[in-house]
């Protein structure tokens, strides 16, 4: 292949992070929704809890990248109330996110996805609900 083609497949016309925040969308479409309000309602019961906080954590960051209103910064109480498990459990598995690298701490008690590290969170998620259906 020429630089000539290389360069015209590599350098792209238009907004890489609108095309990258599609991509991410329809990855996290079947497994949550956000309410204007920021509430994310997940849809799948069957996800161990660190999943669960990674998803939310995910999807309120998302949201806040579509919505200005929209928060991206969660609490442990909050990630609780999404999650749907206790606060001590909540806080143990944001923690482990924090520990991975997964989440950052935005303010005293909150936190927040670090935007690198959820593509390749919803493409795991996204594999593993592949295999559970093939097996």
């Amino acid at each position: 292949m020429s630089l000539e083609q290389l360069r015209e497949e590599f350098l792209v016309d238009g907004d890489l992070g609108e095309k990258r925040l599609e991509d991410l969308i329809r990855k996290i479409l079947p497994y949550c929704v956000v309410s204007r309000d920021g509430f994310v309602e997940l849809r799948r019961a069957d996800l161990s809890g660190k999943a669960r906080v990674k998803l939310v954590l995910a999807a309120r960051l998302i949201a806040s990248m579509l919505d200005k209103a929209v928060s991206g910064d969660l609490t442990t109480e909050e990630l609780s109330e999404q999650t749907g498990l206790r606060k001590n459990q909540a806080a143990a598995r944001v923690k482990e996110c924090f520990d991975e690298r997964f989440a950052e701490r935005s303010a005293r008690g909150s936190y927040r996805a670090r935007p690198h590290k959820i593509d390749a969170f919803l493409d795991d998620l996204v594999g593993s609900a592949g295999k559970k259906e093939g097996t």
